[in-house]
C-alpha cells in the first residue's frame, strides 16, 4: 500500500517522489507504483527480478512510503 498523502511526480524520464529524484529505466513499474494505491505482486511482475529497480523500491519501503498489509 502506498502511504497516504505520497506525492510522485513524472517528467520526462525522472519521477520525484516526496522529492527526491528516481534516475530508472522501468518507467512503466513507477507509472504502476504512481498510478495504484494497493499494489498486487502481479502487477509487478515484470521487474521483480531487476536489482535495479528492487533497490529503489527497497530504500522507498524503508522510508515508509509502501508498506504491506496483510
Amino acid at each position: 500500500h502506498r502511504l497516504m498523502g505520497l506525492r510522485m511526480l513524472h517528467i520526462g524520464n525522472r519521477y520525484f517522489v516526496n522529492g527526491e529524484s528516481l534516475d530508472s529505466d522501468h518507467a512503466d513499474a513507477w507509472n504502476i507504483l504512481a498510478r495504484h494505491r494497493t499494489i498486487e505482486g502481479l502487477l509487478l511482475s515484470h521487474v521483480i527480478h531487476s536489482p535495479d529497480f528492487m533497490e529503489q523500491l527497497t530504500l522507498l519501503i524503508n522510508k515508509g512510503y509502501w508498506y504491506f498489509q496483510p
